[in-house]
């Protein structure tokens, strides 16, 4: 183990965005595509075979991941934050980030952030600027991403980002949240406002919209589009992530030659739709755009990797790489399957869903003084897990508000074969929960939770306990077999939800569903009416 006299080390976080852990051939041997860079960082670290994200879709596993809280105890109870969104994140909750800059980290982050951000607003939407016709939009009284509502149910608007004071400068994002330096967009790659951000500033105002309204983000019919919405004139779609390439590759040069070590989190834009690799990689993975689309982030894996060791310091750099949640329809998972390429491997679902392809992560972690090169760990981890890790390898001591639900990785880093979260929790994309605690999964959402599945008539009771030991493809539900093992997972699962932690500690509260304190994917718990009586105050 590291010694904390020592120069900590150096820490690159790389999420991808809706890889599926079949897409990476180190964890799929059927993978179509061959990810030789990310494969070469699974040979110098440590595969992790049951590695999870908090959530099945993008925002709610980041939040996840940055602060080490699971993200339903956040405001957004399901779905994912509108690109103009106000910040997810509270403003007394502490992240990684901060964390890391506490214990002398130089810290930033280049990418797809999509946890809001501190937008300063006009006073209405201004269609005039971008020469709309008012008359032909609907705007709700209450819309999603403002005045701290986070339900979808309160309302969306047609056309993102036309309230927003672009010349102003952004009052709470990533550098309010422990970030030195940022570069990046406000959200996906298919969700306005298209402009770059740069610190608190927004690099050139939006003057003209784009896209499609009703973009489909569950299928392959609308692949290289993105939504309707604002955009700047010099923001290219298809050129953004060698942007944020370039700009990462930049900033590991200046931090190696530096004193301090670093934190990079690298939120990547590939490979979440719209499906645009660039010229040099079409045709590279003989299976379409999407593998196309993979090998291009598999390069930029490799220049990383390169980088480091150009200046020197890969052996002194925690190298993380995963994604935020499984593999999306966008991919085209039937013309994949005809090549004979599944992105969810084996497993049942893909993103937005409860079941394992939802959410279960090609996770790798490379760092030599701890870890030994080319092995790898069946144990059950969670995203969230890297803030406790973190924290207690560079020697940070946490308080009982933070990384509520992290748990220390390290002796599995250290090569230790013995469990270190006996239980997980994860959820979907319309909110549902489930929970698992060993060979055992109670899924407590019917039809997989997806994000399209959110009516009136979605049950939130138990509905489907696999045995995964037997089952991890979740094909045979016994549910009708063990009332007993159900009954103690509900049980558990009611007492990390009442004490706002799942990990020791004095217990927490969850944060209210605005604007009316409902919850609905907690109706399978007794008493529920009781329980969310706090939140109608």
């Amino acid at each position: 183990m590291i010694h904390l006299e020592q120069k900590k080390p150096n820490v690159v976080l790389i999420l991808a965005d809706d890889l599926g852990y079949g897409d990476v051939s180190s964890f799929n041997p059927d993978s179509k595509i061959h990810t030789a860079n990310i494969d070469a960082l699974a040979q110098s670290g440590m595969r992790f075979t049951d590695s999870h994200a908090t959530s099945a879709l993008c925002t709610p596993s980041r939040y996840g991941l940055l602060t080490g809280r699971y993200n339903w105890r956040s405001r957004l109870k399901s779905f994912v934050c509108p690109g103009d969104s106000e910040p997810l994140i509270e403003k007394n909750r502490r992240t990684m980030a901060q964390m890391l800059k506490d214990q002398g980290y130089q810290t930033a982050a280049v990418g797809k952030w999509h946890l809001g951000l501190g937008w300063q607003l006009k006073d209405g939407y201004d269609f005039d600027q971008f020469g709309l016709d008012e008359e032909k939009f609907e705007v709700p009284e209450t819309r999603m991403g403002r005045d701290g509502n986070f339900d979808p149910g309160v309302g969306m608007i047609q056309l993102e980002g036309l309230d927003i004071d672009y010349s102003k400068p952004i009052t709470y994002g990533p550098l309010q949240m422990g970030f030195d330096y940022f570069y990046g967009t406000p959200a996906s790659l298919d969700q306005p406002p298209f402009v770059y951000i740069e610190n608190d500033r927004v690099l050139e105002e939006p003057t003209e919209i784009t896209g499609v309204p009703g973009l489909d983000r569950l299928g392959a019919s609308q692949q290289k589009a993105w939504q309707v919405g604002v955009k700047a004139p010099h923001f290219v779609h298809e050129e953004v992530p060698a942007n944020m390439q370039n700009k990462v590759l930049e900033l590991i040069g200046r931090f190696a030659d530096g004193d301090q070590p670093f934190f990079l989190y690298y939120p990547v834009h590939l490979v979440h739709g719209p499906i645009l690799p660039l010229p040099e990689f079409h045709g590279k993975s003989g299976i379409g755009d999407y593998g196309d689309w993979v090998l291009q982030l598999d390069a930029y894996v490799g220049q990383i990797m390169d980088k480091l060791k150009q200046k020197g310091i890969f052996d002194d750099t925690i190298f993380i790489f995963t994604s935020d949640n499984g593999a999306s329809g966008v991919a085209n998972f039937s013309h994949l399957l005809k090549q004979g390429h599944n992105p969810s491997y084996h497993f049942r679902g893909k993103k937005s869903d409860i079941w394992e392809g939802g959410h279960r992560e090609p996770t790798i972690i490379s760092y030599s003084p701890v870890i030994k090169s080319g092995s790898s760990s069946n144990h059950m981890v969670s995203l969230s897990d890297l803030y406790r890790t973190l924290a207690e390898l560079t020697g940070a001591e946490l308080g009982d508000n933070e990384a509520e639900d992290s748990i220390s990785n390290l002796p599995l880093w250290e090569g230790q074969e013995h469990t270190v979260r006996s239980y997980i929790v994860h959820s979907s994309g319309n909110g549902g929960l489930s929970i698992r605690r060993g060979r055992w999964k109670l899924n407590l959402v019917t039809d997989g939770g997806s994000m399209d599945d959110v009516g009136t008539d979605v049950s939130f009771q138990p509905s489907e306990l696999f045995d995964l030991s037997r089952d991890v493809k979740e094909l045979h539900n016994v549910i009708d077999r063990h009332p007993d093992i159900i009954e103690s997972l509900m049980n558990d699962l009611e007492d990390y939800v009442k004490k706002g932690r799942s990990t020791p500690g004095e217990c927490q509260r969850n944060e209210r569903n605005n604007p009316t304190g409902e919850w609905r994917q907690l109706e399978w718990m007794d008493g529920y009416e009781d329980y969310i009586e706090q939140f109608h105050e």
